[in-house]
């Protein structure tokens, strides 16, 4: 999302997740010889190869130009990267990433133009 207060000023918000939970179902063999259909084949182990990962990125950004090439920015960065559990719903995986972030970082920056 992208808000203009006017033209010197900008606010600038985004959030990005990606769930994923994958079961085990069956196990399947490429023939590598040849191309043909896939072959269902017996479970290798007794492992459970079952499997979740949340994955989230939040940023909020705002943008002042005080001069032409001269900016200041406010930034505040928050993600994560969990391996999840297989047994949470996607709204348990999101809650996860969001409150155990492996970044959390607040940032000022001033970039200002010296000179004519």
């Amino acid at each position: 999302m992208d808000y203009f207060v006017n033209a010197f000023q900008q606010l600038r918000i985004g959030l990005q997740w990606t769930g994923l939970k994958a079961s085990e179902d069956s196990f399947y063999e490429v023939n590598p010889n040849q191309i043909e259909e896939l072959h269902q084949v017996a479970k290798p182990d007794n492992l459970n190869h079952n499997f979740s990962i949340s994955r989230m990125t939040f940023q909020a950004r705002y943008r002042w130009e005080i001069a032409p090439l001269s900016d200041l920015f406010i930034v505040y960065t928050r993600g994560g990267n969990i391996p999840g559990n297989v047994i949470d719903d996607y709204t348990g995986l999101l809650q996860e990433a969001w409150s155990e972030p492996v970044v959390d970082t607040f940032v000022v920056k001033l970039r200002y133009r010296l000179g004519s």
